[in-house]
């Protein structure tokens, strides 16, 4: 972190205390200052600021963690909190988009921010807007918030718009039309499909492991088309097993590391002596 000397301070208030960012050109030498670390146990149901107030008793030292673990972004430091992700995803769905209600591959997949709307019947003359598209924007959507490309599988948000679910985990495919985003520039009619491998999101599988080999693959178990992998000639694992042990989205955020790096708190003075300040004149 660089800072000026010279210019003017700005401090900050929240509920750990106040802090200052100052000194727009000081920066540490991470590399070069040998000081001891330890790990701090954190994720993102609590900022910075407050694991500075808990840790150093200082709400002005979060740069320290910022430091120690040798990361531009802060906001990328900190673990997500098990309860808010799944209180978050709780309405979220993993599907995938087929041409009939009994297919198993020629699957699409979508942009993300594409819309998802329950099929409507076309009604009324040609030059009225309900005519063509088979859907009604005055029923409810969902909007694809990621997709796999690889595998064709894709989370939807919570729908929105409707007072009953259009897609529901555990029933039948359900018929619906897809408006394809493009760019900046809008959406395009994307077609009707069949929905199908349907779970919450906090069970899409993201990843499939070969038990004793340690293979990965990163995909859903269930793909709209064969992938890649389906045509590599397989290999005989070690062990002879070829069982796959798959990671769920949960587990994944489970699994996590919530132990960040941090210097030990007697030793914030010796760090602070080895800022490197360049004068600003």
């Amino acid at each position: 972190m660089k800072f000026f000397t010279n210019l003017p301070k700005t401090t900050f208030e929240s509920t750990a205390g106040s802090y200052t960012i100052s000194d727009f050109f000081t920066y540490l030498d991470v590399v070069n200052t040998q000081v001891q670390e330890t790990s701090v146990l954190v994720d993102n149901q609590t900022t910075l600021i407050e694991a500075s107030n808990t840790v150093y008793g200082d709400p002005n030292s979060f740069w320290a963690f910022v430091a120690a673990n040798n990361v531009i972004n802060p906001f990328e430091l900190l673990s997500p909190n098990s309860f808010i992700f799944s209180e978050d995803t709780t309405q979220n769905i993993n599907l995938t988009l087929l041409p009939t209600p009994t297919a198993v591959t020629g699957g699409t997949c979508f942009f993300v921010g594409s819309l998802i709307l329950p099929y409507a019947g076309n009604t009324g003359g040609i030059y009225l807007a309900g005519s063509t598209g088979n859907f009604n924007l005055n029923n409810g959507f969902a909007v694809i918030e990621q997709s796999s490309f690889y595998d064709g599988n894709m989370v939807i948000s919570a729908q929105a718009g409707v007072t009953q679910n259009f897609i529901i985990v555990g029933a039948t495919a359900e018929l619906v039309t897809v408006l394809n985003k493009t760019g900046t520039a809008g959406y395009v009619w994307g077609g009707t499909y069949y929905t199908g491998n349907k779970k919450y999101y906090a069970d899409k599988v993201v990843s499939q492991t070969l038990l004793k080999d340690g293979k990965t693959i990163f995909k859903e178990q269930t793909s709209s088309n064969p992938t890649l992998d389906t045509y590599l000639p397989y290999s005989t694992p070690i062990g002879g097993s070829t069982t796959y042990s798959t990671t769920t989205a949960a587990k994944t955020n489970d699994n996590k590391n919530r132990l960040i790096q941090a210097y030990v708190s007697n030793q914030l003075g010796l760090i602070q002596s080895s800022f490197i300040t360049t004068t600003y004149k």
